[in-house]
């Protein structure tokens, strides 16, 4: 059985309603709006051709997740859509809820309406994409409801260096490794190889700390060679940790995509030569297992080959990350990194603090566009044109 474990739906109809949808939910926005200066993976795919890319690619089932949702009402709808694709397809798509942590009540009323109609699975979920931290209460009430529903939960996690890209969020790794050491009964999934955090298991202690922490490989040929990657993860974790995951429909292999479709991907894995047994839990035994309610055994699983080539990432974005038609006659564009801002022009910074944005190294890094930083503090299109107007008013 294959089981992409990590998948999302966004149909073409998202575009037609693009820009009112982002005054809704601007981070989710800013990721998934063409942008002719910072290229978007995004792609769009009706039900029919998600199934029929499925087939192609001989992917039985898929977990389709939700989005990191800032607005509960919008939480609502789109878990909705989630359950009508499950019942549409039945034993195809599993459906996560996503939830809206600040929500309170409404959030465990809306994980217990979606448990009932079948979603099996909370997620994906960003801490910093929807304002939320893994220590605050509301947050941990949802962990303990996972916990009692025994269902699996979802967090998307990025690497802390590394070059820029819109949606890197700027959770400390940390705050994820104690999530774990707290509740060592939940089932979490970290998405994205986890932002890195799988290559401290090498370390005894944290290897005990995250015994039932799931890694899943979404995206990953953005950000790693899969030769490399998959080398250095079976020598850090557990084989039966990993979960086979694309992160469909993003065009995650650029050279070899220009739609969305789950084949590019997964060939890199077929090439790779993996054991049977390897092979066939990363690509959906362990996702079957960790949703049956099975938990992996502990002993890692050591790989002979070594890492071989370098990894050829990109270098680090610096202070502008990309000129953009706006910025023409202004100084101040969007993709502008909040912090270069504020020390190249320091009468901005009243601006940043008036709009609750850091424009310290700590907590902001010195990669974080202005554009990302007002969106994942609910801030529109409209809103941060507003800003963009007071900055450069300001250093006039």
């Amino acid at each position: 059985m294959r089981i992409d474990a990590h998948a999302h739906y966004t149909p073409p109809s998202m575009v037609e309603n693009l820009a009112s949808f982002a005054e809704q939910e601007p981070y989710w926005g800013l990721l998934i709006a063409p942008d002719p200066i910072n290229h978007t993976e995004q792609g769009w795919a009706t039900p029919e051709r998600m199934l029929a890319d499925m087939d192609q690619a001989g992917i039985d089932q898929i977990v389709l997740l939700g989005e990191s949702q800032q607005n509960h009402d919008n939480c609502i709808a789109r878990n909705d859509v989630g359950i009508k694709l499950a019942r549409r397809f039945p034993g195809r798509v599993i459906p996560f809820a996503v939830l809206q942590p600040k929500s309170g009540q409404r959030a465990l009323d809306e994980l217990l309406r979606c448990y009932d109609a079948g979603a099996r699975g909370v997620g994906e979920m960003g801490p910093y994409s929807q304002g939320f931290g893994l220590e605050d209460p509301d947050f941990l009430r949802i962990v303990e409801a996972c916990i009692d529903l025994d269902i699996p939960l979802n967090l998307h996690v990025s690497e802390e260096i590394g070059h820029f890209y819109l949606g890197k969020s700027t959770t400390p790794l940390r705050h994820y490794h104690r999530l774990a050491q707290r509740y060592p009964e939940l089932k979490l999934i970290l998405a994205h190889w986890g932002g890195g955090l799988l290559f401290y298991e090498i370390m005894p202690e944290v290897k005990q700390d995250l015994r039932n922490v799931w890694y899943d490989m979404a995206a990953s040929p953005l950000l790693f060679p899969t030769e490399e990657i998959l080398s250095v993860a079976l020598q850090c974790v557990d084989h039966r940790k990993i979960l086979f995951g694309s992160d469909y429909p993003l065009l995650i292999c650029r050279d070899k995509q220009s739609s969305p479709s789950f084949l590019p991907f997964m060939q890199e894995i077929d090439a790779l030569g993996l054991s049977n047994d390897v092979y066939l839990d990363i690509m959906g035994r362990n996702a079957a297992r960790l949703l049956g309610r099975m938990t992996p055994k502990s002993e890692p699983v050591i790989r002979e080959n070594g890492i071989g080539k370098e990894h050829g990432l990109k270098a680090e974005a610096g202070p502008e990350l990309a000129a953009s038609s706006e910025s023409v006659g202004q100084p101040i564009n969007r993709f502008m990194a909040v912090r270069a801002v504020a020390e190249a022009w320091p009468e901005t910074r009243k601006i940043f603090e008036m709009y609750g944005i850091p424009w310290r190294d700590m907590p902001v890094p010195h990669w974080e566009p202005i554009a990302q930083a007002a969106a994942s503090r609910g801030y529109g299109p409209k809103d941060q044109c507003q800003l963009l107007a007071a900055l450069n008013e300001e250093v006039a």
